[in-house]
């Protein structure tokens, strides 16, 4: 692992819009959309006969080949969270995205490029809108919670769980 703030070389430095810890669901939107986002840069900064923008390319897709790997080993293991439907439907996409990636470093086009863009995009907004329906489920649960105490009701001594601060939102289209 490199330092922290200085990046993988081939990453350019370091990642200016990092998200804070304790969200996973939060940085592996970050990630999928950060990735997409070099892969864009990749291909709007020059023909892809140019030697550096072919680097650049190459250097682009593989790190959202190794995010996608990343997330085919968490997804595979016994004790993953991840619902089995869901699971299922995600390792399928990252077959996907393997095949895909191995194509387009062989013969790389835009419009290949645009389609690992774009299932990016997609997923963080999937990952995204789960993590606002969880946050917005807490905070009903805990606006609940509140509601008999403050009608003078008694909290039995219990201790109150406090929902997580909701991450600050970021632009999936980036």
């Amino acid at each position: 692992m490199p330092p922290p703030g200085r990046g993988y070389p081939q990453s350019g430095g370091s990642y200016p819009r990092q998200p804070a810890p304790g969200s996973p669901t939060y940085t592996e939107a970050w990630a999928l959309v950060e990735a997409a986002r070099r892969m864009a840069m990749a291909i709007e900064s020059g023909p892809l006969d140019n030697p550096d923008v072919r680097k650049a390319v190459r250097d682009a897709l593989r790190l959202n080949w190794r995010l996608w790997t990343i997330f085919q080993t968490e997804l595979s293991a016994d004790e993953s969270p991840v619902p089995i439907e869901i699971r299922q439907n995600m390792l399928s996409l990252s077959n996907f995205v393997d095949s895909h990636t191995v194509q387009t470093m062989a013969d790389p086009s835009a419009e290949k490029i645009a389609i690992l863009i774009e299932i990016n995009r997609n997923i963080a907004t999937g990952l995204l809108e789960s993590l606002q329906a969880s946050l917005q489920a807490a905070e009903a649960a805990q606006a609940q919670t509140k509601a008999p105490q403050a009608a003078g009701g008694k909290s039995g001594g219990k201790k109150e769980s406090v929902p997580p601060e909701p991450p600050k939102p970021f632009n999936a289209e980036a």
